[in-house]
């Protein structure tokens, strides 16, 4: 039975970002199932060309919101808000912790893709925590995208039968012409290239894989570069200037380019290298991104391997301790040296891939909205 969603998303294309991109390939899936889906969130330098509506363009987190549910109530307005949480993307701020309680008798649901807690106020302490843990109580229920946060959220005491886990997906089409988009940057088909994807937040390691590269013998592979600039967040630091090294190091920086190019070209680096600081979580879209388009990975180990399940190391991906250039050096230099290895590790990503297929994402989504929309009707 199709249904009714409002999205409440602190980004949304065209403003770049993870979160903003995993609401519009939801919001399409949806729309192609049937649903009547309206996306609230900040103001928009222009309207996105997806042909979603944005009905609601919000200045703030604080009145504006509060009039756009008193407009949904006055209108009559009946479905589910779906708040996409991640704290960077609404400002750090916490008042978007109250919508649950603000929007009754309107079910929220809520995606959690991180647990970093608002700024609320100077010296607010403990309170700051307890706005999460009032969000996670007061929502209809709560979706998490990997285990890590799955254990958080059940000891904040959110109820196990509201609190759903569902993978994300790729946020990047399927590979079309590998071997063309790299010709088309001009890279020879027998150049070693490691690719590096993403925001350059220091987080993602960018430091630590120039580190490793300079360590390599000659001739070093060449460095590929796709993604800029990390979104104005607050304590987010930027690596947007490659770091110097002692040696020569041949990079090429595309910046930001057009999703097909960029899966194209993830699938056509010899390597995508992901040198996460605090090591690989299935929260990074990156790190499924590049596993979707059958890419050969590596990245660094959590500090609780076992939360990266159903990812096995050495099977899907290759894993090296984080912040470490030289065990990421001769890492490289062993696989770079490795067709056969290479080639294995592609085929583990293609196997694993469907784990995270937006089939599967929509699916789990749609049972969630039921549910919920069962229990609301039960209660009135």
């Amino acid at each position: 039975m199709a249904g009714r969603v409002l999205f409440v998303t602190g980004e949304y294309p065209p403003l770049r970002g993870g979160v903003g991109d995993y609401t519009q390939r939801l919001a399409q899936e949806l729309v192609a199932r049937g649903w009547a889906v309206e996306i609230a969130t900040r103001q928009l330098p222009i309207q996105p060309s997806d042909g979603l509506p944005v009905r609601w363009q919000l200045t703030s987190w604080g009145r504006p919101l509060w009039q756009m549910l008193r407009e949904l109530r006055r209108s009559g307005w009946r479905g589910i808000l779906h708040l996409q949480y991640q704290a960077g993307a609404f400002d750090l701020q916490g008042r978007v912790a109250l919508l649950p309680l603000l929007a009754r008798p309107l079910p929220v649901v809520t995606t959690f893709h991180d647990t970093r807690v608002p700024y609320l106020f100077p010296k607010a302490g403990p309170l700051r925590q307890l706005a999460l843990r009032l969000l996670a109580r007061t929502s209809a229920a709560v979706v998490v995208t990997n285990a890590e946060d799955e254990r958080e959220l059940l000891g904040w005491g959110v109820l196990p039968q509201r609190l759903v886990r569902i993978p994300i997906g790729s946020n990047l089409p399927h590979p079309r012409d590998p071997a063309g988009a790299r010709a088309r940057v001009g890279l020879k088909p027998d150049q070693p290239v490691v690719a590096f994807f993403g925001f350059r937040s220091a987080e993602k390691g960018l430091a630590t894989l120039v580190q490793a590269l300079a360590l390599c013998p000659e001739p070093r592979p060449t460095l590929l570069l796709l993604g800029g600039e990390q979104p104005d967040v607050p304590g987010a630091a930027s690596e947007l200037a490659v770091p110097s090294t002692p040696a020569p190091l041949p990079v090429l920086d595309l910046g930001y380019r057009p999703a097909q190019e960029v899966a194209d070209l993830l699938a056509a680096a010899d390597l995508v290298v992901l040198p996460f600081r605090r090591g690989a979580s299935l929260r990074h879209g990156t790190l499924i991104a590049a596993l979707s388009c059958g890419a050969a990975v590596v990245t660094t180990t959590p500090a609780e391997p076992a939360l990266l399940a159903p990812l096995k190391a050495s099977e899907h991906l290759h894993l090296v301790p984080p912040e470490d250039p030289q065990a990421l050096a001769r890492a490289l230099t062993e696989l770079l040296g490795s067709p056969q290895e290479r080639a294995r590790l592609r085929s583990g990503a293609r196997a694993i891939a469907p784990c995270f297929a937006w089939e599967r994402i929509v699916a789990a989504h749609l049972e969630c909205y039921e549910a919920v929309l069962l229990r609301a009707s039960l209660a009135d």
